[in-house]
């Protein structure tokens, strides 16, 4: 309060000799001082610019007071002051808040808070049981097989597993790049007819470089034209094999005469070609999931790779902001938007 009345009685000793803070005169004479901005804002003006009122800090505070924790009674408080101070789970310094020891503390916590098996690290419920936690129950199994203090992570993250999407809510494209090339084989060998002496021992087989993100198949040129796949799905020009490798690699086919040492597009057998890719496209659609065994192994591929993640949801209402102006409530949204910046380290909301 004393401090108050005596920036008041500077203000109103220099605006009764100078004028207000944001007159045309003050601003010309404060032009290079960098602090000029801050002082002017210790008046309120009106839509016009003229002077309106002083500003709030000479009747009251306006930034919250830093109120510094040192004791608390339960582990769940210490756990809020934990996460509020140092945005991690801190045994020692929740120990020190409460008076408990750390292993009182977990027990009291068991559930709220998780032990990363492999970092060895204290988490929130909401990190743990987020983000790929198909892996993370993988994980918190096999170390519960000898250390049973991981059970309850078992458990907890059993019941939040994501759903299991079926062969109905899965559309594959052929050429997608988690297939097992053993499929495309198969699907040679099935739609294409392609003959067991030249699958067996690899003459035409399929590959996928994870280096170059390419498809390839050996012995495409391993039938005769007259053969069931290149007279069903290849044309006079281009082999199944080439068309199926194109189309693999998310390739448009085109057909190219020479003349004179001139390459022209053959817009003819380019469109015949192009129908021979959606006809293999259309065949492998109908193909992937006809047989149930490989239905059931496509799908739970499908699901481990793709139907494992679990959004965190961050919840900052624990969250206290020194410094602050108290006449600002943050609204529930706010403050988790601002604990999904300080716990997921990004700002990407």
């Amino acid at each position: 309060k004393q401090k108050q009345e005596e920036l008041s009685a500077l203000y109103d000793g220099y605006t009764a000799k100078f004028g207000i803070l944001n007159s045309r005169a003050n601003r010309i004479a404060f032009d290079q001082d960098s602090s000029y901005s801050l002082i002017c804002s210790l008046e309120n003006l009106d839509e016009e610019g003229n002077f309106k009122e002083k500003a709030a800090i000479f009747q009251k505070r306006t930034i919250k007071q830093e109120k510094v924790v040192t004791s608390v009674d339960t582990a769940s408080e210490a756990l809020t002051v934990s996460l509020s101070e140092k945005a991690v789970v801190d045994l020692p310094y929740m120990s020190e808040l409460s008076g408990k020891d750390t292993k009182e503390i977990v027990e009291e916590l068991r559930g709220v808070i998780f032990e990363d098996p492999i970092t060895g690290k204290w988490e929130t419920a909401d990190e743990y049981l987020s983000g790929n936690v198909r892996e993370k129950l993988k994980i918190a199994t096999s170390y519960a097989e000898t250390k049973p203090e991981f059970s309850i992570n078992v458990q907890a993250l059993k019941q939040i597993q994501p759903q299991n999407l079926d062969a109905s809510e899965i559309e594959i494209r052929i050429g997608a790049t988690w297939i097992d090339p053993k499929y495309i084989d198969d699907f040679m060998g099935e739609v294409f007819q392609t003959p067991h002496y030249l699958l067996d021992p690899g003459a035409v087989k399929t590959s996928f470089s994870n280096i170059t993100s390419t498809w390839n198949i050996a012995g495409k040129n391993a039938e005769t034209s007259r053969s069931f796949a290149n007279t069903t799905f290849g044309t006079t020009r281009v082999t199944a094999y080439k068309l199926l490798e194109d189309t693999l690699n998310l390739k448009d086919i085109k057909i190219y005469d020479t003349f004179d040492e001139r390459r022209v597009l053959n817009k003819e057998e380019t469109t015949i070609a192009s129908q021979k890719q959606e006809n293999i496209k259309e065949a492998f659609k109908d193909w992937i999931f006809r047989d149930p065994e490989r239905r059931q192994k496509i799908v739970e591929t499908y699901n481990e790779l793709f139907n494992s993640v679990r959004p965190r949801e961050y919840e900052g209402s624990h969250l206290t902001f020194p410094g602050m102006t108290p006449d600002i409530e943050l609204k529930p949204h706010q403050k988790n938007a601002i604990a999904h910046i300080l716990y997921g380290n990004n700002t990407l909301l």
